[in-house]
């Protein structure tokens, strides 16, 4: 064979120009890509969800559970490494697989009249920026995850269950029906939820480590740890209701009315109160806001969760009578972490000692801020208590 001397000549000088480039990582791609390489398959909302903020991304991706939810992320850069093989692909030769992050994913579960929104304005860009791929996803009957069934106005528990659970497999990248974020093979993930998003993590729990020796042949989370925020107890509303009822019956019917009623939405008093801190509490939160977040609570409570069915299926049911530690509580693979709000008028301390009980710890760190820990200017607090810990997993 008759080989070129120009061809040649001019192939050798690419070779050793690009070499230093190979060797420096200058081929490493920006990640991610755009949300439409992301996921092909993906079936966007009908008008892009808000809000939108720097380094925030967001679509609505298929579960395999039969729910096209929406899926927020905010993703660190790329891990070293895990760049493509130039001279791999060039000679044809096995290329190497991108490696997973270096820190643990983290997954955020909101609560009743919230939506991933909540944790994109400072918890997701925060961690990120530390390290740790982000990502959050809305359950159904939010604005941006309609009901499986068409015009639903209650979701039961079970089909947020079987919604986190198909989320938090489609994480890896190895899962047949992964949601395409290339977080990694099996990606450690620690499970993180707020209000009632932390209610619907005790049952998945509960669920996932009671039929673990069943599904022995389906590749296991890998789950690194769970940190419930101001998280409805295992007895769920009943209870701590009752207290509030006791203790104050203007402030019981505020949360009635705030909830039951909706008036959260309206009222921005209520609002504030709930949520906020109240109106002598001072968290950053301007008027604009409160109206921004209302507008969010009206989107995401088109269909709320089934309480008469949660009734019949409460975690409580199967904690130890004594104890009040949840069955599972061994098999976890970390100690937990639950945080209190000091400022929080929804869940007392009471509940929040309940939750820690469940998880097997003595009880919960106590943060200075109102319920919506993530949100205001002492988003921090909770932030840094929650990082303290994840660093030590």
């Amino acid at each position: 064979m008759n080989l070129n001397p120009h061809l040649l000549m001019t192939w050798l000088v690419v070779c050793l120009l690009t070499l230093p480039l190979y060797i420096t990582n200058a081929f490493e791609v920006p990640f991610p890509p755009s949300a439409a390489e992301i996921r092909s398959s993906a079936v966007l909302s009908s008008s892009s969800v808000e809000p939108s903020v720097d380094g925030v991304q967001n679509q609505q991706l298929s579960l395999v559970s039969g729910t096209k939810a929406e899926i927020m992320w905010c993703l660190p850069p790329i891990a070293k490494g895990g760049e493509v093989d130039f001279f791999s692909s060039l000679f044809g030769l096995p290329e190497k697989k991108a490696k997973k992050y270096e820190k643990p994913v983290l997954a955020f579960l909101h609560g009743s009249f919230h939506a991933s929104w909540c944790w994109s304005e400072k918890y997701m860009p925060y961690f990120a920026s530390l390290g740790y791929p982000c990502v959050a996803f809305s359950l159904q009957g939010t604005g941006g995850t309609p009901t499986v069934e068409e015009g639903a106005k209650k979701v039961k528990i079970a089909a947020h269950v079987a919604d986190l659970d198909a989320f938090l497999r489609g994480l890896s990248d190895s899962d047949a029906n992964n949601l395409g974020l290339q977080l990694g093979e099996n990606p450690q993930i620690v499970l993180i939820g707020h209000s009632f998003g932390g209610l619907t993590i005790m049952k998945w729990l509960e669920q996932y480590y009671g039929e673990e020796e069943d599904n022995s042949s389906d590749q296991k989370i890998n789950l690194a740890g769970v940190s419930l925020l101001c998280s409805v107890p295992p007895s769920g509303n009943g209870p701590m209701t009752l207290r509030f009822l006791l203790r104050s019956i203007r402030d019981s019917w505020a949360i009635t009315a705030g909830f039951v009623l909706k008036k959260a939405i309206t009222d921005v008093e209520n609002c504030r109160k709930l949520f906020f801190g109240g109106a002598e509490y001072d968290n950053g939160i301007t008027e604009e806001d409160i109206e921004r977040y209302q507008g969010y609570f009206d989107r995401d409570t088109v269909a709320t969760i089934d309480l008469s069915d949660l009734a019949k299926k409460l975690p409580s049911a199967k904690a130890d009578k004594e104890s009040g530690r949840a069955p599972f509580v061994d098999k976890l693979p970390s100690k937990s972490l639950v945080i209190a709000a000091g400022g929080d008028f929804i869940v007392d301390e009471e509940g929040s000692r309940e939750t820690a009980k469940y998880l097997g710890l003595e009880s919960p760190v106590i943060v200075d801020s109102p319920h919506d820990v993530m949100l205001g200017t002492n988003w921090k607090n909770g932030a840094d208590a929650i990082l303290e810990w994840v660093q030590a997993l």
